[in-house]
């Protein structure tokens, strides 16, 4: 059913509302905190609720694909409350933009961002149980404590848990101003290792992933796409697919402008899955493959060959690149390429909604519920307000479910047929019509001073922009550069949050744009899962053609903190000593620089990503028959005070496992149009059999917390592409590792 949403002031930082039973509803905004607003009516969309039992309910705003949201911020939210986490019981939120505001997952930014705003609502609703008991025992709030869901007066020895409290305190006033949240010397609950909340549920298969949800007289649907990309259908012919048992429409679908909406298509609609599957087989389909019908991979790579040999927009520079590398004691000018990218999410794409009286629900995976809900709003032609998205579990997300495509799909089948529609992507639909990684070609020339610093660095960049679809028909510059080297002097007037800034004295950093058909989008840590590769292979050419240590390399030109002051007082900004750090003791804890047998070689490389740090040392071997085998993988994090430990050490081995599998194997290659891979037989993930052991460290901090999810998947690329170099001297300059004559071993 619909979930009523509650609509207050904009200003408004605070809800407490009584519940149905008696107890203690806060919710929190992330407008302004100056005005309260109150309400006696119950509504399941706080951050907050707390029983006469003492249960306590706490809902997470974003959705869990796997990266521990759902865990880590209702962690933040019980420490401020001080509560018993064992009396904690964790809901998803629907979209709520009263509650809420944004709701997403993307660039690491929930615990950043959201994090702190369940903090507040956690310490708002511990002071008013303070303020609760303080009127009950008619005492001075200030000779209160709370401990595990409990308020004392120790001078008094009273005690009363919050369960007893909640009905006092739905009637106090809410505090304007939010109380000093408490030191994290104080913390029993934040820098625990803790158990996912779903995690005995996914065990047994009890979570309601999207494939689950069932809603009365839902029908079930596939589309069938054009297998060029670009292409849509020119003429439908429906008798055989009408004529398949349980099969009860066929809806062609026009698509919008913009593809990442809603791509043209034609839908089978049917009984079951099933039905709709063999239908769509009977299905018989004429397309116009448009311009795309040319290109192929072959095709592309000319272009980006061909491009990198003019100069491209320039995005940043300093000093004099040319001259300095003219002059430089050693130099090298290497490209480096990568291929498309397929997300490969466990969970096909898939979605439900049902389009009535002027409403539409949407039931499934959305990785961002108020963008979905706005690109269901522009396909049905309703305001966003009359589109509630229900949240499900997430079976991976990596950026694929950033877009919304696949909910678009069904609310207009849902339209169209006038009942509940389930559509379902085949693992084939997903691989050959998903939004891939870019695939480009970097050139970067770089050069050493006499005294073996990095003196000059100049960086290249040509490929295709995902971009291109959401800023329309801009200029051709139009991508994202996240982690790219830069000259920085004046952080605070020069500071590009995309950049990296560095103490490189002769810097420049330029792009070109080629054009495609295929379509593109974010994977995970998106830029940086290129750009690390790229960056940290070149540094650790530049060191040996100098005969220098890369370490020292490395150390000279990040800097300290003090050399990239920032005008903002944000977690995620660059900190060059904790970047430094994390270097240092992936070094430490690897033995980096140790002599190793013949055939075996350690890798490097440490990046910044979205606010937190990661170095890493990869272990490998390389036999006479370039059998390849990763070791071991000694990776070292910053993410500031560490939430949850466990799901940091998940996350960080997850995210390794991620990108050792896209730079060993992941390619997407086209023809004729067409993308040639479509299950994962061609498309293979890494096996158990060959993932290396991992050694997780996290660095001990204070800093506030920052986000993880993306963290340790952009050095590990870099890492074995340069310990294969230290075992066997072949320099792996195009992705995946197997196209350089390797075998997984």
């Amino acid at each position: 059913m619909t979930s009523d949403i509650i609509r207050i002031d904009r200003r408004s930082f605070l809800k407490v509302s009584a519940t149905a039973a008696g107890g203690l509803l806060v919710g929190c905004y992330v407008g302004d905190c100056g005005a309260i607003a109150a309400s006696q009516s119950f509504r399941p969309n706080g951050y907050v609720r707390i029983d006469p039992d003492g249960t306590v309910t706490l809902w997470a705003k974003n959705p869990d694909m796997g990266q521990g949201v759902k865990t880590s911020l209702p962690m933040m939210i019980a420490e401020e409350l001080d509560v018993d986490w064992a009396r904690v019981k964790v809901e998803q939120g629907d979209l709520n933009r009263a509650w809420y505001g944004g709701q997403g997952a993307g660039g690491s930014d929930g615990t950043p961002s959201d994090g702190p705003l369940g903090q507040r609502a956690g310490a708002i609703a511990r002071a008013m149980m303070i303020a609760a008991a303080a009127q009950t025992w008619n005492v001075d709030p200030s000779h209160c404590e709370t401990e595990r869901g409990v308020v004392h007066h120790r001078a008094s020895r009273r005690s009363l848990s919050y369960g007893e409290l909640t009905a006092t305190a739905a009637a106090l006033p809410v505090p304007v101003e939010v109380p000093p949240l408490k030191d994290v010397a104080r913390y029993t609950i934040v820098g625990k290792p803790t158990r996912g909340v779903d995690t005995p549920k996914i065990v047994v298969g009890e979570p309601i992933y999207g494939l689950d949800v069932r809603v009365p007289g839902m029908l079930y649907a596939v589309v069938e796409k054009c297998p060029v990309h670009g292409g849509r259908p020119s003429r439908v012919d429906a008798a055989a697919a009408l004529a398949v048992p349980g099969v009860r429409r066929v809806i062609p679908i026009e698509g919008l402008a913009n593809p990442t909406y809603l791509k043209p298509g034609v839908a089978v609609v049917a009984d079951s899955t099933w039905a709709a599957m063999k239908g769509r087989e009977a299905l018989r389909v004429e397309w116009d493959e448009g311009s795309g019908a040319g290109e192929s991979s072959a095709t592309l790579s000319a272009q980006f060959r061909e491009g990198i040999r003019r100069p491209g927009k320039v995005l940043a520079a300093a000093g004099d690149v040319d001259a300095a590398i003219a002059s430089a004691a050693h130099a090298v000018d290497v490209e480096y390429e990568a291929p498309f990218l397929a997300h490969a999410t466990l969970e096909p794409q898939n979605c439900t909604a049902h389009v009535r009286d002027g409403r539409c629900d949407v039931w499934g995976p959305l990785q961002m519920p108020t963008s979905g809900a706005a690109v269901v709003a522009e396909v049905l032609g309703l305001a966003r307000e009359a589109v509630d998205i229900h949240v499900t579990r997430i079976g991976g997300g990596f950026g694929r479910r950033l877009l919304s495509d696949y909910a678009a799909e069904a609310a207009t089948i849902s339209k169209a047929v006038g009942v509940p529609v389930q559509v379902v992507w085949s693992r084939e639909d997903d691989i050959r019509h998903d939004y891939y990684r870019p695939a480009g070609l970097h050139r970067v020339r770089a050069a050493l001073d006499a005294n073996g610093r990095l003196a000059a660095w100049d960086h290249h960049l040509v490929n295709v922009s995902r971009n291109r679809y959401r800023l329309g028909d801009t200029p051709p510059e139009s991508t994202e550069t996240y982690g790219l080297l830069a000259p920085i002097r004046d952080a605070k007037t020069q500071f590009d949050g995309d950049l990296q800034p560095t103490l490189i004295p002769n810097c420049r950093v330029q792009y070109t744009e080629v054009r495609t058909a295929v379509p593109t989008g974010a994977l995970r840590a998106p830029s940086h899962n290129i750009n690390a590769f790229v960056i940290e292979s070149v540094l650790d050419e530049l060191a040996h053609k100098a005969g220098i240590d890369p370490v020292a390399l490395r150390l000279g030109y990040i800097g300290e903190q003090r050399d990239f002051p920032s005008a903002t007082d944000d977690a995620t900004n660059f900190n060059a000593t904790r970047l430094k750090q994390v270097l240092k003791l992936a070094v430490e804890r690897s033995g980096f620089g140790a002599p190793m047998p013949e055939g075996q070689g350690r890798g490097l490389a440490v990046h910044f990503t979205f606010g937190s740090y990661c170095a890493q040392v990869a272990d490998v071997t390389v036999d006479a028959g370039r059998r390849l085998r990763v070791n071991r993988v000694v990776a070292v994090i910053d993410v500031g005070l560490p939430v949850n430990p466990l799901n940091l050490e998940a996350q960080t081995q997850g995210g390794i496992i991620d990108g050792l599998s896209a730079a060993l194997l992941g390619e997407i290659t086209i023809e004729r149009g067409r993308t040639v891979q479509s299950t994962f037989e061609d498309y293979p993930l890494l096996r158990n059999r060959d993932a290396p052991a991992i050694d997780v460290h996290i660095v001990p901090s204070r800093e506030r917390p920052t986000g993880f999810g993306e963290i340790a998947l952009p050095p590990i690329a870099p890492a074995v592409a340069n310990a294969i170099f230290a075992a066997c001297g072949v320099r792996v300059r195009r992705l995946p590792i197997v196209r350089n004559g390797f075998r997984v071993a």
